[in-house]
């Protein structure tokens, strides 16, 4: 509970109920709400709670881009219970300002409209670390400023930027990303380039093309990096992936600029998809929001595409004009700004694509192939059921299978290695995929069919 009262306060709304249900009851489990017990039922904010919390302080205009960081100032190191407690910095870019969370109960704003100390004008992108720096992409003013929490207040530390081409200047920067090392990735839109700097806005390199691939970086703007130093990434990788072309490609480069995969919205089997804000989880999966379809598109590390979840509307898992995206890699948690307040999921898993060949066999002489694509990389495991729907036995418990196709190959045996036939009839089969995250302990996807088993006689 004690994350989405910082979530909800940092993001000045909060619902007082779930969201109501869709018509059709459409719920993909791709991504999942936190279960009651963990934020009340609380996690759509909107408007209607920022009287409660700011009064006339500030209003809702235009939210955008969306940090969520675990402060180490914060962190008991002696427990884990605490572990969970994020502070939320999210850009209300119609008002200039950082609205942010300094406990679970109170929140702060910083900043105002300018060019000076302290002040943003059109501030799009965000990106914050757990030692307390905060840098915003300062789109109208050409430039990165650096602000520092510290005693439950942003301070401001520096600017640096100016409207140019040369190194340290930019044309109407709009998101940012930060390594583990530190190391800073803009999306410098106007000059159709991506500006790595240090944390002190020293230049460290320029990434315009990759000769090789063919690629020109145009207008790149939605932008998110891992590297492998990080704690939270698997298996050591590290890249970068970039929304350029008017939101209507993907293209992710190595650290140093080579082009490794590139996707294009129209390529995509969802209707007018653009990409914008960008945010990559633990498996190394890339999510990119989608303001005019409302939804959010999901891809593996090499970026295949996977799923798309969302649809406009104020119902259960709809989106109203999505904006910003922040990932919290450790425990699965998404975080969404919308047209007039936020969301907040877990990351959960679908079953998609489901089949079974033959789905009438003979058994040990012969193997159904079970074949399924998975939206999240999941715990699966099979069951055999009898006629009343209890299980018989268990084919597959709780084995990790990967994001994206997978097939699991069965003889009609009591188990996968074994020869001993079943007796002949008709069988249900379960499949259930489980997240690794947080919310495996709450959500899970199951699918049933049927087989066939024939009589040996019948070879």
């Amino acid at each position: 509970m004690t994350l989405t009262r910082a979530l909800l306060i940092a993001l000045v709304a909060a619902g007082a109920c779930a969201p109501r249900a869709a018509a059709d009851d459409y719920d993909p489990t791709t991504i999942v709400y936190p279960p009651f017990g963990h934020c009340l039922g609380i996690h759509r904010v909107t408007g209607f709670h920022k009287f409660l919390y700011l009064g006339t302080r500030t209003r809702f205009d235009e939210p955008t881009g969306i940090a969520a960081v675990k402060l180490a100032s914060k962190d008991d190191p002696t427990t884990e219970s605490d572990d969970d407690e994020l502070t939320v910095y999210g850009l209300n870019t119609g008002e200039c300002e950082i609205i942010y969370n300094t406990s679970l109960y109170k929140i702060e704003i910083f900043g105002e409209c300018g060019g000076g100390r302290g002040q943003f004008r059109n501030p799009l992108g965000i990106a914050a670390d757990e030692r307390g720096n905060v840098f915003v992409a300062d789109t109208g003013n050409h430039r990165v400023v650096r602000l520092l929490y510290r005693d439950d207040e942003l301070h401001f530390v520096k600017t640096w930027g100016s409207l140019g081409e040369e190194e340290r200047q930019f044309s109407t920067p709009s998101h940012i990303a930060l390594g583990a090392s530190g190391t800073l990735y803009v999306s410098d839109t106007g000059n159709d380039r991506i500006a790595v700097m240090s944390a002190t806005g020293d230049p460290v390199r320029t990434i315009r093309a990759d000769e090789e691939a063919g690629i020109v970086l145009d207008g790149p703007v939605g932008i998110a990096a891992v590297e492998k130093d990080d704690d939270w990434i698997a298996r050591n990788r590290e890249f970068i992936v970039v929304a350029d072309s008017a939101g209507e490609r993907l293209v992710k480069l190595t650290l140093e600029g080579k082009v490794e995969a590139v996707v294009h919205a129209a390529d995509l089997p969802v209707a007018d998809a653009r990409f914008d804000y960008l945010a990559i989880d633990y498996y190394g999966s890339v999510y990119a929001t989608d303001r005019r379809g409302s939804r959010i598109h999901k891809f593996d590390w090499n970026l295949t595409y996977v799923t798309s979840v969302g649809r406009q509307g104020a119902g259960t898992k709809e989106l109203d004009d999505p904006r910003g995206l922040a990932l919290w890699r450790r425990f699965g948690q998404i975080f969404v700004t919308e047209r007039t307040g936020a969301q907040y999921f877990w990351i959960g898993t679908d079953i998609l694509e489901l089949t079974i060949e033959p789905a009438t066999f003979v058994p040990v002489s012969s193997r159904a192939e079970i074949r399924y694509v998975l939206t999240e990389t999941s715990r699966v495991s099979l069951e055999v059921l009898d006629d009343e729907g209890d299980v018989l036995h268990t084919l597959i418990d709780g084995r990790r299978r990967a994001i994206g196709p997978n097939v699991e190959k069965w003889s009609g045996s009591p188990g996968l290695r074994q020869k001993v036939p079943l007796p002949p009839g008709r069988y249900t089969l379960r499949l259930t995929a489980t997240p690794t995250y947080s919310s495996g302990t709450y959500f899970h996807d199951v699918e049933e069919f049927q087989v066939d088993i024939l009589p040996l006689t019948e070879q």
